[in-house]
């Protein structure tokens, strides 16, 4: 008798647990302390689970509860003004790998999609910048460069002026495999040690003769400026 007792109140307490539970289903508690907005819905609207999640554009959001203890607030900073990031294409911001090639080409860019990994140890790069990347393919030991600003486009295509050793300057077309920092490399028409002039040459026509100018002689500035021809170390 007292076995069966027993049995009829462990009975009556699940029963009453179950209630508790379902009583608890008609509550709706949020993640955490905030303020809540004006109610969405009235007595007798239908609700969904799936939609008590959303916002004041959802018509089934029940309510909209804000945290303002604490409280994060979104703001926009030009990126020249983030500390120690200046986005003038010049400053190395940091050195990644490429880790992905996408498997199709844009038809209406002709170009196709890169991804690279970059440590980023000093927080240099922000999610929205807007940074140039530029993507070094292969090395090239010894190669022969020139300043960039030697380099001039013609009707036959790319020259630059040597000076001879009369000083009379000539247009030695040249050929320029890749460009990297502001120096060319050049893959033929020139060789080691050549003179050639990198500024100034508006001024000049092939024989013209030429002085070797000082660069940081801010007198000769106006005359036309030479540099010489050199190997990658």
């Amino acid at each position: 008798m007292i076995a069966q007792e027993e049995a009829t109140i462990k009975a009556d307490q699940a029963a009453i647990e179950y209630a508790k539970t379902q009583l608890s289903y008609t509550k709706l508690v949020a993640p955490f302390d905030g303020v809540a907005g004006i109610r969405l819905l009235d007595v007798g609207n239908i609700i969904h689970s799936s939609t008590t999640r959303g916002s004041p554009s959802e018509p089934n959001a029940l309510v909209v509860i804000n945290q303002v203890q604490p409280i994060s607030v979104i703001f926009t900073l030009a990126a020249a003004d983030i500390p120690e990031v200046s986005a003038d294409g010049k400053t190395e911001l940091d050195t990644g790998t490429l880790d992905a090639v996408d498997n199709q080409a844009s038809t209406a860019s002709g170009t196709i999609g890169l991804k690279a990994i970059f440590p980023n140890p000093d927080r240099r790069l922000w999610p929205g910048m807007f940074v140039n990347v530029r993507v070094v393919t292969q090395v090239q030991d010894n190669g022969l460069t020139v300043p960039l600003d030697a380099v001039q486009q013609g009707p036959q295509g790319q020259y630059v002026f040597v000076v001879g050793a009369d000083h009379k300057v000539a247009m030695q077309p040249v050929s320029v495999r890749e460009t990297l920092n502001g120096d060319a490399l050049i893959d033929k028409g020139l060789n080691a040690g050549e003179t050639v002039v990198v500024r100034g040459q508006y001024r000049l026509t092939p024989g013209t003769v030429v002085s070797l100018a000082d660069p940081t002689d801010p007198a000769a500035v106006p005359n036309p400026t030479t540099a010489s021809a050199g190997l990658l170390p």
